[in-house]
């Protein structure tokens, strides 16, 4: 059964759209998805309205860091400039949001160290 032959075709389809790359890695970052806000509606129950606040911003600050790598990895991938510049430049952009933190967080009436 070295070639294993779908009879129906309606169930060939069907299984062909399962093994799609682009529309399995759909799904499965719509499971993750859905996974993130059962996790952030059981924080906001256990823990408050203020939890909840504290966590996007923790959020948005990790999703800025995720685009900074991002750009850096396109930027040497493409050859838009030479390693070191662009490693200093996410190294800068990292330290800017490190240093947004204790704005962010006074705004939310916690205390930053």
């Amino acid at each position: 059964m070295r070639n294993a032959r779908i009879a129906g075709r309606d169930a060939a389809e069907a299984l062909s759209l399962l093994l799609d790359e682009d529309i399995a890695t759909v799904a499965e970052e719509d499971a993750v998805a859905a996974e993130v806000a059962e996790i952030d509606a059981l924080v906001r129950m256990e823990l408050g309205e203020e939890a909840a606040v504290l966590d996007a911003v923790i959020e948005q600050a990790e999703r800025t860091w995720a685009g900074v790598d991002q750009l850096e990895s396109f930027r040497l991938s493409r050859n838009l400039t030479d390693p070191v510049r662009v490693r200093r430049g996410a190294r800068r952009a990292g330290r800017v949001v490190l240093r947004s933190l204790p704005v962010r967080l006074d705004v939310l009436g916690g205390e930053a160290a």
